[in-house]
């Protein structure tokens, strides 16, 4: 996943950086921020979720979002 499949991700899932970051459980959005600039690794973890996210609505019910979403 690159930094810029990770924003895109978010966007579509409807969460801020602060969101994202409460979701996968990094301190801050700053983090997500950084990730996302190319500036730190993306966890491989951080990875399956969003994977994990994106391609079930069960899961994205069951961490609380829209069963839909705003693919680009």
């Amino acid at each position: 996943m690159t930094p810029a499949d990770l924003k895109s991700a978010r966007k579509a899932l409807g969460l801020s950086a602060e969101g994202f970051a409460k979701l996968v459980r990094v301190e801050s959005g700053r983090t997500v921020r950084r990730w996302e600039a190319g500036e730190r690794d993306i966890p491989g973890p951080v990875q399956v979720i969003t994977e994990a996210l994106l391609s079930n609505a069960a899961v994205r019910q069951h961490f609380g979002l829209s069963a839909d979403i705003a693919r680009a």
